[in-house]
């Protein structure tokens, strides 16, 4: 530093003119005007300026899908409200119904079988998503009966919450062509389809959709249930 400051001080006394700006005869580097040393931070920061940060511009927020984006699940009639179980886009409109044998089939939706074609559904503890498939009205020995499977098919058998072959759920398949919510009946682990001729069957669920999709029709009030 004191070679330094000799230097410079014997290129003032020689007249060496250097431009203003240049370094000439101003205040050595390292140095204040009253002759001391500067920190060397702050000669970094006359030598050195920082860059001001680069600021990326902000990503839009993906908007989450709402309930009726992604469908949600149909409104499930109350336990104490009869239905129709209606396959749609099938010929005559038909319904799901009780027959003699105790299996259940289809008959045309504008006929009129009595109590064999209302059912309601009771979940199987509150609130629950699963539940079982009752007849509404149709009674034997006092007690409905269960929709449930019986040597390979859809069959009423008296109802037993503890097996799973009565298990039914319900998954949304959108709406129709009159705006009414359309679901997949699954029973037992099984889709519930309906043919073309009105002939009722059943396909182990997997990851797609049923062929047959089904609406409620409301059919009044249920009758007692256990």
């Amino acid at each position: 530093m004191e070679n330094t400051r000799a230097r410079w001080i014997a290129r003032c006394a020689l007249g060496v003119v250097v431009l203003a700006g240049a370094g000439g005869c101003a205040t050595p580097p390292g140095q204040n005007a009253a002759g001391g040393l500067q920190p060397a931070s702050q000669t970094a920061a006359l030598t050195s300026p920082t860059p001001s940060p680069v600021v990326s511009p902000s990503a839009p927020s993906s908007p989450t899908p709402s309930a009726a984006a992604t469908g949600g699940s149909p409104v499930v009639p109350r336990p104490d409200q009869a239905f129709l179980l209606q396959a749609v886009d099938r010929i005559e409109d038909p319904v799901l119904t009780v027959t003699a044998s105790g299996r259940i089939g289809t008959y045309p939706g504008g006929a009129d079988t009595g109590d064999r074609e209302r059912f309601m559904l009771v979940p199987l503890s509150p609130g629950a998503k699963t539940y079982l498939l009752m007849t509404a009205q149709l009674r034997v020995g006092g007690e409905p009966w269960c929709a449930g499977i019986k040597a390979g098919v859809l069959h009423t058998v008296p109802c037993d919450a503890a097996a799973s072959t009565q298990r039914v759920t319900v998954v949304a398949r959108g709406k129709d062509a009159s705006g009414a919510a359309t679901f997949d009946l699954v029973i037992g682990g099984y889709q519930v389809e309906v043919s073309k001729d009105g002939k009722v069957s059943l396909k182990k669920q997997g990851g797609a959709p049923a062929g047959t999709r089904f609406r409620f029709v409301p059919a009044g009030t249920a009758g007692p249930r256990p």
